[in-house]
């Protein structure tokens, strides 16, 4: 693990030299009024006689709705008004787009980012699809990758259990992938809203390591510690710690350290302490 300081005098060198990138998660678009995958799932878990409570491979959940219903256009469905509908840029969002940082990686589906950028008078090109990565949007101030699709496109989002298991094997996917190593490679990133349970970044992590055999890049991860408020027993506090240390140090070997954070509030601080810190640089 490392430190708030230590986190931001090693960052802020990064985004000095330009060679920062961002990769966020959905869990950056929680206080922007948007539900959280296991609210999303909620009624399509239902539809198929499951409870969400009980559930934790939420892709599996996907995949069985697909199946029993024999389409996906009701998730689909869920995806457009989620996503079209309560998205608001939050002050997270804002500091991002600030920093002098040109390159964004995605896993989400809605356009905070490219909202956030476009408010601080960015030109942002959008990256979807795999002839996306192709073209180049003249005179670009940041590249925004959105990996998994985008709330446009709701057909074409990774989403089910086919969709991840497939994706190494698409064009879109091998381009993305392959776009997404060399920055991992040349770039130091700092992941907020992750859960690192998505198998296409393990997938793309686990080359990494492998391929640079032991010579990698140093990434951040801004992680919020597990609090005893979370949990009614003791037991289930004690097991989530368990757990929680045990990811931290295995993040290690993808070379991303930790930064422990007691509240979601203290996301928004330690961002602005960073800008403040490149600022002073300048």
């Amino acid at each position: 693990m490392a430190t708030v300081e230590e986190f931001i005098r090693t960052y802020t060198q990064a985004i000095s030299d330009r060679n920062a990138a961002i990769l966020v998660g959905a869990g950056l678009s929680i206080p922007a009024g948007l539900v959280n995958w296991k609210d999303l799932m909620r009624s399509i878990a239902s539809e198929i006689r499951l409870d969400v409570e009980r559930e934790h491979d939420l892709v599996a959940v996907a995949q069985y709705h697909l199946n029993e219903r024999g389409g996906r256009q009701r998730i689909n469905q869920i995806l457009v008004n989620e996503f079209s509908e309560r998205a608001q840029v939050t002050e997270n969002h804002r500091i991002l787009a600030r920093l002098p940082i040109t390159t964004y990686w995605t896993t989400n589906y809605d356009h905070l980012l490219e909202d956030a950028l476009k408010e601080e008078g960015k030109r942002a090109d959008v990256k979807i699809t795999g002839e996306n990565l192709a073209t180049t949007l003249s005179r670009r101030d940041a590249v925004v990758y959105k990996m998994h699709g985008d709330v446009s496109d709701p057909a074409n989002a990774v989403l089910t259990k086919d969709d991840y298991e497939s994706y190494s094997t698409t064009r879109r996917g091998q381009l993305f992938s392959t776009a997404l190593r060399g920055d991992l490679v040349s770039k130091t990133f700092l992941c907020l809203g992750f859960s690192f349970s998505d198998p296409n970044l393990d997938y793309i992590l686990g080359r990494i390591r492998v391929l640079l055999e032991g010579n990698r890049r140093e990434h951040y991860c801004l992680m919020r510690q597990v609090q005893r408020a979370d949990f009614r027993k003791k037991s289930d506090y004690q097991y989530a710690r368990t757990k929680q240390e045990l990811q931290i140090r295995d993040l290690r070997r993808y070379g991303i350290v930790a930064v422990m954070l007691d509240s979601f509030d203290d996301y928004t601080r330690a961002l602005q302490d960073l800008e403040k810190a490149y600022h002073s640089r300048q």
